[in-house]
């Protein structure tokens, strides 16, 4: 079976998520593949300890799905110490292999900078690591991705660039993309000034939150509903319904 399916397969087997960047990630030797079936065998167990260790051992070796567990277990501090340093020297193994959701953990960690870990900001760092993610179809990383094009970090500001991402990121249904299709609609920012479409953003935000992300929804309803009438909330809800119906 293929490198990816089979550790597609174990990811689901373990209740994890994984997504590959752009390129396509090499095969680990055998001897990490061998490690990193021993931290699976380790963590079904509960000893999480082991799990890091052998996880750790594979990603030295070249093995990205290995590398970006044992970074969540230092930033979690599952049995191991917590180390945000450990964590990040992990997640940048996965990520120089080609994981996705690893690369947007690195790549926010230099969007922001990190003073503990002796990091500076750079905004073309966090550019590439978020580009590599999106253009593997993971919405969060098209969500910053859309972001850093909106405000021209680390790339001159291209509001239409912005906007396809998080259509993209949106049709996934990814909350916070569809929040800002809403307030980009409902300010004119880059686009016309639309209620009803603000609103159909909303809409289709609604249905898919949960948690805080329902929270924020609320919240956005509450700033907006003033500006909408009636009638035009039912045209918004038929525009998401179209909408879904397109990007389903």
């Amino acid at each position: 079976m293929p490198f990816r399916r089979r550790f597609a397969a174990l990811a689901v087997s373990l209740g994890l998520t994984f997504a590959f960047a752009g390129h396509a990630a090499a095969a680990p030797s055998a001897a990490a593949e061998a490690m990193f079936n021993a931290g699976i065998a380790a963590y079904r167990v509960g000893d999480l300890q082991r799990a890091a260790g052998d996880w750790g051992r594979a990603a030295e070796g070249g093995h990205p799905i290995a590398a970006y567990l044992a970074g969540q277990l230092y930033e979690q501090g599952r049995g191991v110490p917590r180390s945000e340093a450990n964590a990040f020297h992990f997640y940048s193994l996965a990520a120089s292999a080609g994981h996705a959701e690893a690369a947007v953990k690195v790549g926010l960690v230099y969007r922001d900078g990190n003073k503990e870990l002796g990091i500076k900001r750079s905004y073309p760092k966090a550019f590439e690591m978020f580009e590599k993610a999106a253009l593997a179809a993971l919405p969060e990383a098209q969500y910053y991705l859309a972001d850093m094009y909106r405000r021209g970090l680390g790339v001159p500001m291209q509001r239409s660039e912005s906007l396809r991402w998080l259509i993209l990121a949106g049709a996934k249904h990814h909350v916070p993309s569809l929040l800002e299709l809403a307030r980009i609609h409902f300010d004119g920012d880059g686009v016309n000034q639309d209620r009803i479409v603000g609103w159909s953003f909303l809409d289709l935000a609604s249905r898919f939150a949960e948690g805080d992300e329902a929270k924020r929804v609320n919240a956005a309803m509450d700033k907006y509903s003033r500006r909408v009438q009636a009638s035009e909330r039912e045209q918004a809800k038929q525009v998401a319904d179209d909408w879904l119906a397109k990007h389903s």
